[in-house]
């Protein structure tokens, strides 16, 4: 019987490089890296065990060692009681529907632990267990398409967040259902087609609206609201954001990130340094994630730079840098580096502005970002024109014009305002989604 076209193709599980005669040695290869050799090899063990438990036992399989139970009292207390729970389960040799479950929830806190450090090859390969163990759960197959999309390989985002939609609505997931239309909202943007993504993120909007789903209603206003900044579309823009505080509430934890694009969009739309580098002096205390955190030091390098803050300009530089170096994984830094070489033209420091954008070209280049790679080219073209002061370096450099006479409408005053406000109060336990995309010198 021919396939539904309703029905996605089940995917191909994503292919990860590694060198080596043994399986999963990606998984040493990742910690080793960040410094982690115990957190590595007790990932390495139980993710063996959890192929040679589920399915046929990986080519050069060996028994446990003994020195098992000391490498768990050694790994960091985080991932410690995923892989303890591992070590008890893999115990059994026929296993229920609740060991199922439970194993496959293990391997996915584990994919969680190993992706917040930037091991995202190790998170695939065990999230791919956790698919394989416990298929009925769209969670996995929409972080195995969102961890996919953080790689920037795009074919295999695409195809898991299509199969976890599917799999989510089959079973009445509309959390998931939701999260996977954002997903491809988010990796139509990041590959630059904007009207495609639009009507995704339409679509998650009107489900989550529908099922009641309001953090997600936010994140699918906030969506909707940096496509409009994208497309130029300021007033819907505007008025979009209001509608995404008013759906998080105030103290939700996007309500900083959702600050930081819009000050991000006074900078560039309007030249409101000063406005913009106080909202990012601000989100300095709430902004943590790696990818976010680079960004917003590369932000606020470029807004000091505009509102004549030298000194905090210096220290932003460096301190992007630094973010940049000690950062594994690469997504957000094309994006940094361009705010930072903006931030240096704009301070008659062409030689700095070329390097970043150099720097920012080519991590743009190794991760497909369209959008990054032709405003590195732009800098780096009128940067390296023979006259300083032609029409690509004042459109280029459009902030130069407007250092000096800096303004806000009313309108963009009454939502700083209105972020001032939503930023004081804290809700303990506030949901999150991990749908967001910051505008597009953002990561998504």
């Amino acid at each position: 019987m021919p396939r539904s076209r309703c029905i996605p193709p089940t995917p191909a599980k994503i292919r990860i490089s590694q060198s080596g005669p043994l399986p999963y040695l990606y998984v040493l290869a990742d910690f080793d890296a960040l410094g982690l050799e115990r957190e590595g090899l007790g990932i390495w063990r139980a993710l063996r065990r959890v192929r040679g438990w589920y399915g046929a036992p990986p080519e050069g399989s060996t028994p446990e060692t003994a020195d098992a139970e000391r490498v768990l009292d050694e790994v960091d207390a985080g991932l410690r009681p995923s892989l303890r729970v591992l070590r008890r389960l893999l115990r059994e040799p026929e296993p229920d529907d609740d060991t199922l479950e439970a194993v496959a929830l293990a391997c996915y806190h584990a994919a969680l632990w190993a992706e917040e450090r930037g091991a995202y090859r190790t998170a695939v390969g065990l999230l791919h267990a956790a698919e394989d163990v416990y298929p009925d759960n769209a969670h996995y197959a929409y972080n195995l398409g969102r961890v996919a999309r953080k790689m920037a390989l795009y074919e295999d985002a695409e195809a898991w967040l299509k199969w976890a939609h599917f799999v989510a609505r089959s079973s009445g997931n509309w959390e998931v259902a939701t999260l996977a239309l954002s997903g491809l909202g988010n990796l139509h943007r990041q590959r630059g087609n904007l009207p495609k993504a639009r009507r995704f993120h339409e679509a998650a909007r009107r489900l989550a609206r529908l099922r009641g789903l309001r953090t997600l209603e936010g994140d699918a206003l906030y969506d909707l609201c940096v496509i409009s900044l994208s497309a130029g579309e300021d007033k819907p823009a505007l008025e979009l954001a209001r509608q995404a505080l008013a759906a998080y509430g105030p103290g939700h934890g996007q309500v900083y990130r959702l600050a930081n694009d819009m000050a991000w969009y006074w900078m560039d739309r309007y030249g409101e340094f000063t406005n913009a580098a106080h909202v990012f002096t601000a989100l300095l205390e709430y902004i943590w994630g790696p990818p976010f955190r680079v960004l917003l030091h590369g932000n606020l390098t470029r807004a000091a730079a505009g509102a004549g803050w030298t000194d905090v300009f210096e220290q932003m530089w460096i301190e992007t840098w630094v973010l940049v170096r000690q950062q594994m994984n690469r997504q957000g830094h094309s994006a940094a580096l361009t705010q930072i070489a903006l931030g240096a033209g704009n301070l008659g420091q062409w030689e700095r502005a070329a390097f970043a954008a150099s720097e920012a070209l080519e991590v743009a280049r190794e991760r497909k970002e369209g959008e990054m790679i032709l405003l590195a080219e732009s800098i780096i073209g009128a940067v390296r024109s023979e006259v300083i002061a032609d029409e690509a370096m004042q459109r280029v450099f459009k902030d130069r014009d407007r250092m000096l006479r800096q303004q806000a409408d009313q309108d963009t005053a009454d939502l700083v305002a209105a972020f001032a406000n939503a930023m004081r109060a804290r809700r303990d336990a506030a949901p999150e989604s991990p749908t967001h995309a910051l505008i597009s010198h953002g990561v998504s």
